[in-house]
């Protein structure tokens, strides 16, 4: 009888998941996309990692505004969030609101306010456990809320519109308390995440700088650089890495947990 020997895989995608397509955004205007191909501080590129960038434009968003963290669902819908307070399609959102661009129309994934986030706050990470599951969220800044400390490298799980557990525990895990991430996507799974920060610094053995991108496997808590943007083009040099959302390939989704 045949069989199959799927060890060496299980091996080489537990801790790493295959990224088949990144998706990243900058805190400036640069030519991230390509020489002379530029992307605004709106703006995401879309990079199939073979040569192939995509400069991706949300219709209606404020020029002043700088897109930060995101995420891209399934169907296409949009979830993201913004450096400034906004009025978009005749709903204001705060800097902590996440805002769903779906069909042309604007309205709340995540409500600040409802959830007690204080203002002057800002939401910085954005991302779905999973698929198209359970919001993921990090800011900018400490604060209490639901029972929960949240601070700046902390990833937040939301139930419901509220607070309801720590998918990354910044403190119970050793990190400086000068972290702060900017960018995460949980690649398809709910084992696994990537990470930016806004500054250089170590996590789990891992040294890292400002346009690092970072994984880690949260149940074997293995930490691994993945991408420096610095290499992908120059103007990395003064453009920060301010949100990332990744295209896994789902045979290895959840690292075959």
């Amino acid at each position: 009888m045949a069989s199959l020997f799927l060890a060496p895989d299980l091996a080489a995608f537990a801790d790493t998941l295959p990224i088949l397509q990144l998706r990243y955004s900058a805190d400036t205007g640069a030519n991230i996309v390509a020489v002379g191909q530029y992307a605004s501080r709106q703006d995401y590129v879309s990079d199939n990692l073979a040569g192939s960038r995509m400069r991706v434009q949300i219709p209606g968003l404020p020029e002043r505004s700088n897109l930060a963290d995101f995420q891209v669902d399934t169907n296409g819908d949009v979830l993201f969030a913004l450096d400034i307070g906004v009025s978009l399609g005749g709903t204001y959102f705060y800097p902590a609101d996440v805002i769903k661009y779906s069909g042309g129309t604007f309205s709340k994934a995540f409500d600040a306010v409802a959830a007690g986030v204080p203002k002057g706050v800002h939401c910085d990470g954005v991302a779905r456990l999973d698929t198209n599951s359970k919001l993921l969220l990090s800011f900018d800044r400490t604060f209490a809320a639901n029972g929960f400390t949240v601070r700046p490298a902390d990833v937040m799980l939301i139930t419901a519109g509220a607070f309801s557990a720590k998918k990354l525990d910044a403190q119970a895990l050793g990190f400086s308390s000068a972290l702060n991430i900017v960018g995460i996507d949980a690649m398809g799974t709910h084992t696994d995440l990537l990470v930016a920060f806004d500054s250089a610094g170590t996590v789990g053995g891992v040294t890292f700088t400002r346009n690092d991108l970072l994984s880690v496997h949260l149940p074997s808590g293995v930490w691994t650089k993945r991408y420096a943007l610095s290499s992908f083009s120059d103007r990395w040099n003064t453009a920060h890495v301010d949100g990332v959302a990744a295209l896994n390939d789902t045979l290895f989704k959840d690292g075959f947990e």
